[in-house]
């Protein structure tokens, strides 16, 4: 098994990328090989500091790297060279089995895109996000990629995230809900409306409307809104749990109280790490005719050893068949209707 890993994406790179591939190939129990596409000697600095095993860690030199002066849509055309190009041209050329990059994610849309090419079927690629709730977690889908949907767009959101759900977490049959104002089939926007009525025909999982308050009580594991809506929450959840963890801290270090503050904070802190992207590495880029796994721009060493795994893990699950047969399935059934 191979992964292509830009190793010039993101605000640490390419320290922490390199790290982190280091890690990843010392902790994988697969025959994990990596490639890290980049600037050579930068790559290499950074490579001989942990022992470089060439067998297992090669590069595939480019020159340019893609960074926000370009516009997404252009990375591909203007610079042909970037690590993020060379990197997805690598999966497409069957050289690796997949992808990953703390680059932009736009960039990372368009250029998979553009050279991957969707899932026969699918309309619309989306991103997910997984949250570690309850025994297995649910997945949000969407979240940055599509600002605007229709009801289909939703549905097929809904196939795809269940897939992951499925081969990724071990949910077999996944509960899906649809992110709304309100539990009931008329609430929200019309596009909102017409997903209840499909999704509710489709699929036998369907649970309804759920609002945001209701997604950590553990009743739902997909969980599908457009990219606006999704990205909003998750990046309000983000910033929620760094603000509650300062405050409990600094109540703690405040407090004169006779407690024991030090194991208070190490349960909160461990109760925290869970809900750090760290802890899951990225979002994986679903519908397109390949694995890209999408990191946090700040990501650390240890999201980029995990988000390697992880994608490890979806191509010997060979998740994008999977989604390919659900979504042929799908819209089969679509037509009946």
């Amino acid at each position: 098994m191979i992964i292509a890993v830009d190793a010039m994406g993101g605000d640490h790179a390419p320290p922490a990328i390199v790290q982190g591939a280091v890690q990843a190939v010392a902790e994988s129990k697969d025959k994990l090989r990596i490639i890290l596409t980049g600037k050579k000697q930068k790559i290499q600095k950074e490579l001989k500091k942990y022992g470089w095993n060439k067998d297992l860690i090669k590069i595939h030199p480019a020159s340019q790297v893609a960074d926000s002066t370009v516009r997404p849509s252009q990375v591909v055309k203007k610079l042909p060279d970037s690590s993020l190009v060379q990197g997805i041209k690598l999966v497409k050329q069957g050289k690796a089995d997949a992808f990953v990059s703390a680059g932009s994610t736009g960039a990372i849309l368009s250029s998979a895109l553009l050279l991957l090419g969707r899932i026969e079927g699918v309309r619309r690629p989306a991103i997910i996000v997984y949250l570690p709730v309850g025994a297995k977690g649910i997945v949000l889908c969407d979240v940055g990629a599509n600002t605007e949907v229709k009801a289909r767009h939703l549905l097929q959101f809904a196939i795809m995230a269940s897939e992951y759900m499925n081969h990724m977490h071990g949910v077999r049959k996944p509960k899906v809900g649809l992110l709304n104002i309100g539990e009931e089939a008329n609430k929200g926007r019309e596009e909102y409306v017409e997903a209840h009525s499909l999704l509710s025909k489709v699929l036998p999982n369907f649970k309804g409307n759920v609002e945001a308050r209701d997604l950590f009580k553990g009743n739902i594991d997909v969980v599908v809104c457009d990219g606006f809506v999704g990205n909003n929450l998750l990046k309000f959840a983000e910033g929620w749990i760094h603000h509650v963890h300062r405050e409990v801290t600094s109540q703690l270090i405040s407090d004169e109280r006779n407690i024991d503050k030090s194991a208070l904070n190490d349960i909160f802190t461990d109760i925290i790490s869970e809900y750090e992207y760290e802890e899951s590495g990225g979002s994986f880029l679903l519908g397109i005719k390949g694995i890209c796994m999408i990191c946090h721009g700040a990501s650390p060493a240890r999201a980029i050893k995990n988000a390697i795994l992880s994608t490890a893990q979806s191509v010997k699950e060979k998740l994008v068949e999977s989604i390919r047969v659900g979504i042929s399935r799908t819209v089969a059934q679509i037509e009946i209707i």
